[in-house]
């Protein structure tokens, strides 16, 4: 692990990044701007939330494409943020996450989650190449019927 000013400038965009997803996922309308945030190879894999595993660009795409569709409102309060390693071109960070939403059909969330993340820096930019996020406290029953396909 590297430190002095080298970490605090690493920890520093590692934090922006995950930032930066939490402010793409509430904008709820730029699949663009929320897929800069991924590494092409990319897996998201919402498991620990009872939802499924999502691998590469196309897949994590059409699943945020379903989420912009579903919901009318995202905020997303990060806390706790870690570096758990730090080496080279891969880091793993780990961080709490409130989440708060409405769906178009009226339904109110809110989950306090943790994200388990391996990032990988390209080209002198972070990106996120595994996402993992599960409960921090019990899960609502209101995020299944949010996402609950028939």
């Amino acid at each position: 692990m590297i430190d002095g000013i080298e970490y605090l400038i690493e920890k520093n965009a590692l934090e922006e990044v995950v930032t930066g997803y939490c402010v793409a996922v509430d904008k709820l309308d730029d699949l663009d701007f929320m897929m800069t945030h991924f590494t092409s190879d990319a897996v998201l894999d919402l498991t620990g939330l009872h939802l499924p595993r999502f691998e590469g660009h196309e897949q994590i795409r059409g699943f945020y494409a379903q989420v912009f569709e579903d919901m009318s409102h995202h905020m997303h309060v990060l806390s706790n943020f870690r570096v758990v390693k730090l080496s080279g071109n891969d880091a793993q960070v780990y961080a709490y996450i409130n989440g708060m939403g409405r769906s178009k059909t009226g339904i109110d969330v809110q989950v306090y989650v943790y994200y388990d993340l391996d990032l990988r820096k390209e080209n002198g930019t972070w990106r996120i190449s595994r996402f993992y996020e599960a409960p921090q406290l019990l899960m609502p029953e209101s995020v299944t019927q949010v996402h609950k396909k028939d």
